[in-house]
């Protein structure tokens, strides 16, 4: 098998090695606002690309920076979590693909069981 040794391979393998919990892909509507003092601050209803035990991505139409720290809302159970933006890119039309990192571990926030840190996928047995 021919190997591909470029820079943008390293840091790819390098970033599977280094994921804290699985990534699933899943349309979850949220409701993301700047964590800020006063009740001056816009909510913006939005949904997941994709989700993992320690924060998400998320389409966002408000521009962002990172460090900024957010409040997300799971539409669908009421619960809240406190997040930081870690990433923003430029998506389709005037809409930004936010990575977010929740300020502490919620693995049971998007109601979605990821697999234990152990897990290990065995072989199928010879038949």
């Amino acid at each position: 098998m021919d190997q591909i040794n470029t820079s943008r391979t390293i840091l790819l393998k390098n970033e599977v090695n280094t994921r804290r919990s699985q990534r699933v892909v899943a349309r979850i509507r949220v409701q993301v606002h700047k964590q800020a003092e006063g009740n001056n601050v816009p909510t913006e209803n939005s949904y997941t690309l994709v989700v993992n035990a320690h924060g998400a991505l998320i389409l966002l139409a408000n521009k962002v920076e990172p460090n900024d720290p957010l409040i997300v809302k799971n539409v669908q159970s009421g619960a809240e979590q406190r997040s930081r933006v870690v990433r923003v890119s430029e998506y389709e039309g005037s809409q930004y693909e936010v990575s977010i990192e929740f300020t502490e571990p919620a693995p049971r926030f998007w109601n979605i069981e990821f697999p234990p840190s152990d897990w290990k996928v065995a072989a199928p047995p010879d038949l």
